[in-house]
């Protein structure tokens, strides 16, 4: 029997979403394992730091944007080796206790985390303790967001593309640490719904030009807003616009007293588990640039319109993808109208992107988890567990964490001074 750990932390739902998404694909699809998720911080740690990192990060990203932006910058120009006195080692210290007690029972042979957090602790851990079990983490960005150095002592990170190889060692990480499997989301994603297939089946024209607005709700708000600037593009032209919700309710009451012209057809959604269907059945999504959302867009093949207003990871997500060609953004009402046209009258534009998108498309969830799947048994020592004593976890793991960051420093003034010398020469 396999055993499976999974590690996540609710900031929005990506990462939980991926978890979930693991879980699913390695029960359905492997005999004899055995899966279990943990939310980190709800599990093991204080109420604040729960709400900091969910509701806190939430209305950073929404409401103090360009504070948040500043604060993403400056961590991400921090020199890596200051990876054990980063800004978020206290929260991935309040869970190492727990977390290794968790280990220590389940006694899994594969631990994977969905957030830096789990890859933090357990670089932590292992700084003092023994961790048996192989530790696999994933980056859910198309960037290297700060913190991720702080995750080194994993025995893999799984990255995009090798596009992010090069990033990824100059913060410490060995090549044999990085596997390029994608960022892996649900499978549903990956499945190919002929276009007219889906819209038959969500009761659509399947011979319109078909727009989806998938802005999220919470503290990010701004659904509607993209909606109305939707609507005035079109004056004459025949168009569907499926309008996803999610849970924000106040927008979805908005849009249901509206009446529309006959040229276009709304579908006015709430919550719902067909965003795949829904997808399938557009030919376009205006959406913000979380690495999430975005891989389910590019496994759907479907060409995305991103937001301007992003900040921290995603305006870093939306910087790649525009160099890779298969998103586009647009800086006022004109704009956002030409790109609609554009991708609604020119055939040959649609379908450079389509093209553009399927060198990044993968399914990266299948090859995760087959690589899951081959690890190798863990070797739990029974003797060194029942002499671990649990109350002084958190004390030894920063000792070891302080001597760690002393040398890591030490190395890095080596390696400036010796790079500093050679350059001179």
């Amino acid at each position: 029997m396999k055993k499976i750990l999974i590690l996540t932390v609710t900031a929005g739902n990506g990462h939980n979403a991926c978890a979930k998404a693991m879980k699913e694909k390695l029960e359905n699809e492997y005999k004899d394992v055995e899966v279990k998720i943990i939310d980190l911080l709800k599990e093991y740690s204080s109420s604040l730091k729960i709400w900091t990192v969910d509701k806190g990060y939430s209305i950073a990203i929404g409401r103090l944007r360009h504070l948040y932006h500043w604060f993403y910058e400056y961590y991400i120009s921090r020199n890596p080796s200051r990876r054990y006195k980063c800004a978020t080692q206290n929260i991935a210290m309040s869970v190492v206790k727990g977390l290794y007690k968790e280990i220590n029972e389940f006694k899994p042979d594969v631990v994977y985390s969905t957030h830096f957090y789990g890859g933090m602790a357990l670089t932590n851990l292992r700084l003092q303790y023994n961790v048996p079990c192989k530790v696999i983490v994933t980056n859910l960005d198309y960037v290297n967001s700060p913190f991720w150095e702080a995750c080194i002592g994993v025995d893999y990170f799984i990255i995009p593309n090798d596009d992010f190889i090069k990033p990824t060692l100059q913060l410490g990480f060995k090549e044999n640490q990085l596997k390029s499997f994608g960022l892996p989301v649900n499978e549903k994603f990956y499945k190919e719904i002929d276009k007219k297939t889906a819209r038959q089946e969500l009761n659509l024209d399947p011979n319109t030009f078909t727009i989806m607005i998938m802005y999220g709700g919470g503290q990010w708000g701004g659904g509607f807003s993209i909606f109305k600037k939707v609507l005035s593009c079109f004056k004459e032209e025949k168009v569907q616009i499926v309008m996803i919700n999610g849970h924000n309710k106040k927008d979805y009451e908005k849009i249901s007293k509206m009446q529309f012209p006959s040229n276009i057809k709304v579908i006015n959604v709430g919550f719902t588990n067909k965003v795949d269907l829904y997808m399938s059945a557009s030919d376009v999504i205006i959406n913000k640039s979380g690495g999430a959302s975005t891989a389910e867009t590019i496994n759907k093949k479907l060409p995305a319109i991103i937001t301007p207003k992003v900040s921290g990871q995603e305006k870093h997500n939306l910087s790649y993808l525009l160099k890779k060609g298969i998103v586009k953004t647009y800086k006022n009402q004109k704009s956002l109208k030409e790109i609609l046209f554009s991708l609604m009258k020119n055939k040959e534009n649609y379908n450079k992107m389509v093209d553009n998108i399927c060198k990044l498309r993968i399914n990266s969830i299948d090859e995760l988890a087959r690589f899951i799947m081959q690890q190798p048994s863990a070797n739990y020592d029974e003797n060194y567990i029942k002499n671990i004593d649990y109350k002084k976890i958190k004390k030894n793991v920063y000792k070891a964490k302080s001597k760690a960051y002393k040398k890591d420093r030490k190395d890095f003034k080596h390696k400036h001074a010796k790079s500093k010398k050679t350059t001179e020469s």
